[in-house]
C-alpha cells in the first residue's frame, strides 16, 4: 500500500498541515482571505513611507492564523519588497514569555537576544569598514553617549564585548564593569526610555549598513500575565516609546489572541499606544463566517498542497468522482465539510478546518479509499466542529 503522501498526491509534505515554523516554504501561503491579504500588503507598503517602518497589530481567536499572518508578511517583505523599502529587511520571529512580575526589561531582553550579539557585532564591524570617522558615525545613532560606547565594544570581541552586550540587553552591571566600559549607569536605572533608545540605536545602526530591522512578535497576549502595576506600566511605556513617530528604524508586527479588539491586552488598548500605531494598523484575523469563505479556503489549500498532474492521473486511473481543488474529497463530501465548518462560527477557523481535512484523509487512507465520501465527513467532522 502506498504511503499517505503518495496516496493523496501531496506535493512537498507528509500530510495536509501547513506550518511555516516546520516548513519555511509554507510562509508563502495565505488561503481564502484575499481582502485581508490585500489590506496587509497595503499597510506594509505605506508604512515604509510613514512612519518609516511597519508598526502593525494582528489579532484574532485561537486558530485564526495569526502566526501564519506574521510568517506570510515576512515572506512578502523578502520576496516582494515594496518600492518604499530601500534597505534589505532583517526580520526576526519570536514568541514572548511574560510572568506576573515581568517588566519592560524582560521584553527588551527577549527582543535583543532574538536579534543576537553576533548580528549587531557584524553591523558594527561593517560600519567601521565603510567609514573613515567611525566615532562620529556611532555618535549619530543616538543622543545618549553610553550606547555608542557599548556598541563600540562589540567590534573586537573578547570578554568586554560580552559585558557590553549584557548592558545593551538591559542586564545590570557591577560598578567595576560599568567603569571598565566607561558607562555612567545601567539602562534600567532611568526607565523604559533608555531601553527603547538602545533598541532604536541598533535599528539606526542597521539602517547605516543597509538593513531594516523588523520584529515579528507572536503570542503577545502573554503581557496579560503581568500583574504588578509598576511592571505593567513599564511595558506600557516601552511600547508607547517604540510606537513614537520618531522611531523610523525598528519595525514590529505583533500577533496576539483576542476574539475582538475589546479582548486585547489592556496595554494595547491604551489610547496613547493606539494613537501612535494608528487604529488602521490593528488588523483583525476573523472567523470564516460563510460557506463560500470555507470553500475558498479549502480549495486554495488543496490546490496548493497537491500535484495537479498526479491528481488528474489518479482520478482518471481510478475513475474517481473528484477534481483538482476538491481532491481528495468527492464534491458532496467537500460541500458537507464546508457546511460543518460554519455550523458553529467559533470553529470556522483554519486550525479546525485543516485538522478536519487531515482526519478525514487519514480515515480514508486507513480504509484504503482514494477519495473522502460523505460518510467519512459525517463520522469525523462532528467531533472536530462540535
Amino acid at each position: 500500500m502506498e504511503d499517505f503522501k503518495v496516496w493523496f498526491c501531496l506535493k512537498d509534505r507528509l500530510n495536509f498541515t501547513i506550518d511555516p515554523q516546520v516548513n519555511t516554504d509554507d510562509a508563502r501561503y495565505y488561503f481564502g482571505r484575499s481582502d485581508i491579504k490585500e489590506r496587509l500588503q497595503k499597510q506594509i507598503r505605506r508604512a515604509f513611507i510613514a512612519p518609516g517602518v511597519p508598526k502593525l497589530m494582528a489579532y484574532g481567536p485561537y486558530g485564526s492564523g495569526k502566526t501564519q499572518t506574521l510568517f506570510y508578511l515576512d515572506y512578502y517583505l523578502k520576496t516582494s519588497p515594496p518600492n518604499s523599502l530601500k534597505e534589505t529587511p532583517h526580520t526576526l520571529y519570536l514568541t514572548v514569555e511574560m510572568r506576573s512580575n515581568s517588566t519592560a526589561s524582560h521584553l527588551h531582553m527577549q527582543l535583543m537576544e532574538a536579534l543576537g550579539k553576533e548580528t549587531v557585532a557584524r553591523w558594527v564591524r561593517t560600519l567601521f569598514d565603510q567609514t573613515s570617522d567611525w566615532n562620529s558615525e556611532l555618535g549619530k545613532l543616538v543622543d545618549d553617549p553610553n550606547i555608542p560606547l557599548a556598541l563600540k565594544e562589540l567590534r573586537a570581541g573578547g570578554d568586554s564585548s560580552f559585558v557590553a552586550w549584557r548592558w545593551l540587553t538591559g542586564q545590570s552591571l557591577k560598578t567595576t564593569e560599568l567603569s571598565g566600559l566607561q558607562l555612567t549607569r545601567n539602562l534600567t536605572e532611568v526607565g523604559a526610555g533608555d531601553l527603547v533608545d538602545t533598541l532604536v540605536a541598533v535599528g539606526n545602526l542597521a539602517n547605516q549598513v543597509n538593513q531594516k530591522l523588523i520584529f515579528l512578535v507572536d503570542e503577545f497576549e502573554e503581557v496579560q500575565n503581568v500583574k504588578a502595576g509598576d511592571a505593567a506600566e513599564s511595558i506600557h511605556q516601552y511600547l508607547r516609546r517604540l510606537a513614537e513617530p520618531a522611531n523610523a528604524s525598528v519595525g514590529f508586527l505583533i500577533g496576539f489572541k483576542a476574539d475582538t479588539f475589546d479582548d486585547a491586552p489592556p496595554v494595547l488598548q491604551r489610547g496613547d499606544v493606539v494613537g501612535r500605531i494608528g487604529r488602521s494598523n490593528y488588523l483583525e484575523i476573523p472567523f470564516l463566517p460563510a460557506v463560500a469563505d470555507v470553500r475558498s479556503f479549502v480549495t486554495e489549500l488543496l490546490k496548493n498542497l497537491t500535484v495537479e498532474e498526479q491528481v488528474t492521473a489518479r482520478i482518471n486511473e481510478k475513475g474517481l468522482n473528484s477534481q483538482h481543488g476538491k481532491f481528495p474529497f468527492e464534491p458532496a463530501a467537500f460541500e458537507l465539510l464546508a457546511d460543518y465548518a460554519t455550523q458553529d462560527i467559533t470553529r470556522a477557523l483554519p486550525r479546525y478546518i485543516i485538522n478536519a481535512i487531515n482526519e478525514c484523509a487519514i480515515q480514508a487512507w486507513d480504509e484504503e479509499m482514494f477519495v473522502i465520501n460523505e460518510n467519512i465527513v459525517n463520522e469525523v467532522a462532528q467531533f472536530i466542529f462540535a
